[in-house]
């Protein structure tokens, strides 16, 4: 549940980085329209608001929401070091995270 909490941290700010024109302009060589760019701003802010819930069920309220402080720091430092030196993995990385950490805590 702890990866879970740390996935979803780093695919909400990756959608928060996507939901500005700037950088989505930049990653994918297309402008962002309006609409796309508050659906992405709405959906990274879900996904940051939910990372809290893996947190809290698996170790409690306190120490839940302080290590959804430190995923909440972990994330966006993961997107910012991938913006700064890799903008093409933003979008698989974003995609993809949930799923491998639902599939990592499978195993």
């Amino acid at each position: 549940m702890i990866a879970l909490s740390l996935a979803l941290c780093i695919s909400g700010f990756g959608s928060l980085c996507l939901g500005t024109p700037r950088h989505y302009q930049r990653i994918c060589q297309t402008p962002c329209g309006h609409q796309r760019q508050r659906l992405l701003q709405l959906l990274g802010w879900l996904l940051l608001a939910a990372a809290a819930a893996p947190a809290i069920a698996s170790m409690g309220a306190s120490v839940g929401l302080a290590f959804w402080a430190a995923a909440l720091t972990l994330g966006a430092m993961g997107q910012l070091l991938m913006l700064s030196y890799r903008p093409g993995w933003i979008i698989p990385v974003t995609l993809l995270a949930p799923f491998l950490a639902l599939g990592a805590g499978q195993l």
